[in-house]
């Protein structure tokens, strides 16, 4: 699989801070030893900075490294305008943003552990992955 653009969805960065160790955190590590470039817009970054900011992370943060990842995040991805989402595509209207981003990104694929977005499976030929899905085949083209 030849991949230099992805997006990534919130609980996949979420999971990745959460748990260094767990599947996300591999998949954030493989996409920056790569070079794999990641899309962001305004409304999903947001999404990302508001969810980390529920109390339910509180025992989870460690407020300057949290707040380091997300300046380095900004520095690191690449930008794109809010396309403006239209509705109705996934079962959960919030996560339509992350659809209209991966097209106006032209992403190769879709990240996500969100149930909404997988059952698409594939959304105007740009696959929705899980992060353990994605990377088996990274490393099956790899081999």
């Amino acid at each position: 699989m030849k991949v230099e653009r992805l997006v990534i969805d919130s609980n996949v960065w979420i999971a990745a801070l959460i748990s260094p160790t767990g599947t996300a955190r591999q998949l954030v590590d493989a996409v920056l030893d790569r070079g794999i470039d990641i899309l962001l817009s305004e409304s999903t970054f947001g999404e990302l900075a508001s969810r980390l900011d529920r109390p339910k992370f509180d025992r989870y943060r460690e407020p300057e490294s949290w707040s380091v990842f997300l300046s380095e995040l900004v520095e690191l991805a690449l930008w794109h305008e809010d396309a403006g989402t239209a509705t109705g595509i996934s079962r959960d209207p919030d996560d339509d943003k992350f659809l209209a981003l991966a097209v106006t990104g032209q992403a190769d694929a879709i990240i996500s552990g969100d149930g909404d977005l997988l059952e698409l499976a594939v959304h105007e030929g740009i696959p929705v992955l899980t992060p353990a899905r994605f990377l088996q085949l990274l490393f099956e083209s790899e081999a």
